[in-house]
């Protein structure tokens, strides 16, 4: 797959799901208010999920989408269930639900059979709904039901402009050949087939999305680190204990390198023995942690004789806001790399950039 999936497609994506946590956050802080002189536990409902969603938007992870998918039916759902039930029908909280059905075109599914089954029983809910809530009355002013009326229609115009908005950066075709093409590459070109680590050709997109993510960063204590190790010494370890200890040991070095770092680290066999680690959203205070006892794990594996395989590292640390490419960013941690080759292997040089 040679085509790369542009970075204003994948905003446009994170910016769906952004504007879907706002309007959760809006709903249920309306809700709260509403609800405070009504009923205590539905407010009390409705203030965990405020805190809940209002947590979810300051960690934004676009990784977490099919989450916020799902959080944002089940919430609409009982918020609309709970809200006509308790208010009745005229109060218009089921314009919430069809919102949602409204909206499901933008939503992260696996195919176009569940979001159509996901559609279905939500309009057999709102159908529901009208039956059994039509004739709730529990005495709501006009005013009242004017302003809830107006403020759910409101809700589902504003959302249905917002996300066409971003519908207009990525089609229908272009969203659905970003899926493919992501899914495409990690089942078909993401691993190294010796370490099962990610290979030079998939590293290399994710580091385009990073440095792109990188400029609009505003957060000063969170950095973008990529670091290029190689294996000290590799040709002799080859030369001496043959090849296949050769591979045992690029395995060993992948397996740790893997438990070193976070799990939402990239960590890529780059070619030989080099190995190449990006670390987005780092704080400084983890790097001097990481570093203390990376290569200390590193001298952990050993060889036939008992000798300590080791590793030296070059490392560039970048800032947001950082503007720089891949191949300079790369070309520096190479030569940090090989300057701490020459100040005697084992070590780890870094720089801020």
């Amino acid at each position: 797959m040679s085509k790369e999936v542009g970075h204003a497609s994948y905003k446009a994506v994170e910016n769906i799901y952004k504007t879907l946590l706002y309007i959760l956050i809006i709903i249920n802080l309306t809700c709260v208010l509403l609800f405070y002189f009504i009923n205590a536990n539905i407010a009390i409902f409705y203030a965990m999920s405020v805190i809940v969603f209002v947590l979810m938007r300051l960690n934004f992870n676009i990784k977490h989408s099919m989450l916020i998918s799902v959080l944002f039916h089940a919430n609409t759902i009982i918020g609309a269930t709970l809200g006509s039930v308790v208010l009745g029908w005229a109060s218009g909280m089921w314009i919430m639900l069809a919102c949602t059905i409204l909206v499901n075109y933008f939503l992260d599914f696996d195919s176009k059979r569940i979001t159509y089954a996901i559609v279905i029983m939500e309009l057999l809910i709102l159908i529901a709904l009208y039956f059994f809530t039509k004739d709730i009355n529990i005495g709501l002013s006009k005013e009242i039901l004017l302003i809830t009326n107006t403020a759910n229609i409101i809700l589902i115009f504003y959302t249905r402009i917002k996300l066409s908005t971003y519908a207009d950066i990525i089609t229908a075709a272009d969203y659905q050949r970003l899926k493919n093409e992501t899914d495409e590459l990690e089942k078909l070109s993401k691993r190294d087939f010796l370490t099962g680590l990610l290979n030079r050709r998939s590293i290399k997109n994710i580091l385009r999305y990073e440095l792109s993510a990188l400029k609009e960063n505003e957060n000063p204590n969170s950095n973008l680190v990529v670091m290029l190790g190689d294996i000290d010494n590799f040709k002799t370890i080859n030369d001496t204990f043959g090849h296949e200890r050769g591979d045992a040991v690029l395995k060993d070095v992948a397996d740790m390198l893997v438990s070193i770092f976070r799990k939402d680290d990239y960590t890529c066999r780059w070619g030989g023995e080099e190995f190449l680690i990006i670390l987005p959203n780092t704080k400084t205070d983890f790097l001097y942690k990481i570093t203390a006892r990376l290569t200390r794990s590193i001298n952990s594996i050993k060889l036939p004789d008992k000798s300590a395989v080791s590793m030296t590292f070059g490392m560039v640390v970048c800032t947001n806001k950082t503007i720089i490419t891949m191949d300079e960013l790369i070309g520096k941690a190479d030569a940090l790399l090989y300057q701490g080759k020459r100040n005697g292997k084992n070590r780890i040089e870094w720089k801020f950039d």
